[in-house]
């Protein structure tokens, strides 16, 4: 059976350890960003969402962007935001700093969600090791937990999710390489 899904790239990060807007930052001929944006976006064919403050930059102009009533609290506010106004039943979350998961990647996830409330990448070589931004939910099974959650207290994803039926999915550690300073551009 084929579920309806929609795509979001995290994007409200303050890039602190980065020392300018990570989303902005060429990998090659690109804005991270957009290559991010644009593997996601060709892996699922569909409505595809920036998530966080609007990007004032050319390569940015017009580009769908959500923002929630939890902007600015952090990833999980933003899960929180994007499953609380969902309307499909299945949402992808990327980083904006992780331009070497490709559409394939993200195809991986969305078909390996089966029963599951959310599956998560997870690095191969260190199997605790979990990417909760890199993840695809299904919202009507992890919408009111996520949510009843964050509105307890919790900012934490992988305590937030505790009691959801998790999965992992595993990738190797070059798919699941963020970009957390210039030097890791490299």
């Amino acid at each position: 059976m084929s579920h309806t899904v929609s795509g979001f790239v995290l994007s409200g990060g303050r890039s602190s350890r980065f020392g300018s807007n990570k989303l902005l930052h060429h990998v090659g001929e690109k804005p991270m960003g957009l290559i991010v944006y644009n593997n996601l976006k060709s892996a699922i064919q569909s409505e595809t969402f920036f998530v966080g403050p609007v990007i004032d930059h050319p390569d940015f102009a017009g580009m769908p962007r959500i923002t929630g009533s939890r902007e600015g609290q952090g990833p999980l506010g933003a899960i929180c935001d994007v499953l609380e106004n969902a309307n499909t039943e299945l949402v992808i979350f990327a980083p904006c700093d992780t331009p070497y998961f490709f559409a394939d990647q993200f195809r991986q996830l969305s078909e390996s969600l089966g029963q599951y409330s959310v599956v998560v990448s997870a690095d191969a070589s260190i199997p605790h090791l979990r990417h909760w931004l890199l993840s695809c939910w299904n919202v009507e099974l992890a919408k009111d937990h996520m949510i009843s959650a964050f509105e307890s207290g919790e900012r934490a994803i992988h305590r937030a999710v505790v009691g959801l039926n998790v999965r992992d999915q595993f990738f190797s550690e070059q798919l699941l390489t963020n970009i957390n300073t210039p030097l890791d551009a490299q």
